[in-house]
């Protein structure tokens, strides 16, 4: 047991699709207990706004995936009501009474409690959840990895072989040293289907946009049965199986999903590059492309599509400043591609434009990876109004528990850089006055900003991006000519910003220029 617990953890932090970098620590298990906190050294991965329910009633907790523990944080205060550490955490389970609620058990002396929360990302917190399984305290006897030997059809048409391991959140690729190079979650696996010339062979359709992966195996019945089992019983999610056979032709014809028609994979412009990858050892040469509305990876001796992805699904643009070459690009379903560059800047520029132009305008160039710990549920989709109206009240009003540099980054990590999307005061007694909301965090932001001079690069760059999203919103832009001293403190603090001379503080406050210079709101209402 000892053995398969280190091979879990060297499966936890290997793989490339892997959203989470766990700490070498992590293997300790230790922690602070219940209502302990994050002293003991967690450090939150993902967190989801729930409704919890309870012998009181139901309302509302922050559910927090952590290195080391799940807490429970109260959203109004940020404290934490409840915190178990794995090595006291049963399990995680889907309720057969609703399809959005889940269940958690923990021990409690010789005893179990269990509790029960709803949401509608109830996929994804069973998934981030299940990813730190191996350090639960039980393990299911009847639900060990199943391991199946098959060989993966490449890009480039080569059958190589891999071994396919069925987790409880996933099916791993595995090649023949061990290592896991790449980890399919059932959560986003659309359907399975059979290949009718090929005996054995399958295809899985994933990523969102009916992207075609086709295995071969002797056993491929029971690959197809497990993945299903699995993924029913363990995330709650049903997947499909195509009863239409498809062909090795359809696959090649088909294997980029919506995006293999020519518009899709038509360069616009091409950038040659080195991709970092846990798959090779050295970084692998790639010609980085740009289409009408996609990115695309051709290798650079056979010019063949390796992968591709929609300009849409581009969350933030990495440019990193300890080295003028390396960069990265943040999709919205968590995963982080990184690459280098001689041309770096005209890259990210080309890419910014590109993304923009396609309608996506939730896209930013920062210098630091999104921490995902801050942000209250997916990155695809936009957190609840009331999450949004916590944050903002993050920026005014800091709870002790929290510095002010955490609320900006908070703030920045739950509202898009388009701006809010609940920025306009709704009808009813009891409704928010959005507007002076807005107001009044703008001013903390100015107020509390700190000494400009001996700020860090990347706090201040955080101070302008949440600038930016404020006076995206009506309110906020039209605070420019309303508030107070506004224009003059906003013009210093972008001349100090100039004046350091740093390319990515230069873009962060132009851009948010920008943005005062022609409304980013809809000017019809």
């Amino acid at each position: 047991r000892g053995l398969g617990l280190l091979l879990n953890l060297q499966h936890l932090s290997a793989g490339e699709n892997n959203l989470l970098e766990i700490p070498a620590e992590i293997g300790r298990r230790v922690c602070g207990g219940r209502r302990a906190g994050n002293g003991a050294g967690n450090e939150d991965v993902a967190k989801f706004y729930c409704t919890k329910h309870s012998w009181r009633g139901k309302y509302k907790r922050v559910f927090s995936i952590g290195t080391k523990a799940i807490t429970t944080y109260n959203p109004n205060t940020h404290e934490v009501t409840n915190q178990w550490c794995y090595n006291e955490f049963v399990g995680i389970a889907p309720s057969p009474k609703a399809s959005n609620e889940f269940i958690i058990t923990m021990k409690k002396g010789r005893k179990t409690q269990q509790m029960t929360f709803s949401t509608e990302f109830r996929p994804e917190v069973l998934t981030r959840t299940l990813m730190f399984s191996p350090l639960f305290c039980e393990q299911p006897r009847n639900e060990t990895d199943k391991r199946f030997d098959a060989a993966k059809f490449h890009w480039d048409e080569a059958k190589v072989k891999v071994l396919l391991v069925v987790r409880r959140y996933c099916v791993s690729q595995v090649d023949i040293t061990g290592h896991t190079l790449t980890d399919y979650k059932y959560k986003d696996i659309e359907y399975m289907a059979k290949v009718a010339d090929h005996p054995g062979a399958f295809v899985v359709a994933a990523g969102g946009f009916g992207r075609l992966h086709m295995f071969l195996t002797e056993q491929r019945d029971d690959v197809m049965k497990a993945i299903i089992l699995a993924s029913r019983s363990n995330i709650g999610y049903d997947i499909a199986v195509h009863r239409d056979l498809i062909t090795q032709h359809d696959f090649l014809e088909r294997r980029l999903g919506k995006y293999s028609d020519d518009d899709s994979i038509t360069s616009l412009t091409e950038f040659k590059v080195q991709k970092h990858t846990p798959r090779y050892l050295e970084p692998a040469p790639r010609i980085l492309a740009l289409s009408e509305n996609c990115i695309i990876e051709r290798d650079p001796s056979t010019y063949i599509v390796v992968t591709i992805r929609p300009l849409s699904e581009v969350f933030a643009l990495i440019r990193y400043t300890n080295d003028p070459q390396r960069f990265s690009i943040e999709y919205v379903n968590g995963i982080v591609r990184k690459y280098s560059a001689t041309e770096r800047d005209a890259l990210l520029c080309s890419i910014l434009d590109g993304v923009r132009a396609s309608g996506n305008r939730d896209v930013c160039v920062k210098m630091t990876r999104t921490n995902r710990g801050q942000r209250l549920g997916p990155l695809h989709l936009p957190v609840e109004e009331e999450v949004e109206s916590q944050y903002l009240k993050y920026l005014v009003n800091t709870p002790p528990s929290v510095q002010f540099h955490e609320a900006v980054e908070k703030f920045n990590s739950n509202v898009a850089y388009s701006g809010l999307n609940h920025a306009v005061s709704s009808e009813g007694i009891f409704s928010e006055n959005k507007e002076k909301l807005i107001n009044g965090s703008l001013t903390a932001l100015l107020m509390k900003e700190g000494d400009q001079s001996s700020l860090p690069n990347d706090r201040l760059e955080e101070q302008f991006h949440a600038l930016r999203r404020l006076v995206a919103s009506k309110a906020g832009y039209e605070a420019f000519t309303s508030l107070t001293n506004f224009r003059e403190i906003v013009g210093k603090k972008v001349v100090r910003a100039l004046r350091r001379k740093d390319d990515g503080i230069s873009h962060a406050s132009v851009d948010f220029l920008c943005a005062l210079m022609q409304p980013m709101h809809d000017t019809t209402t």
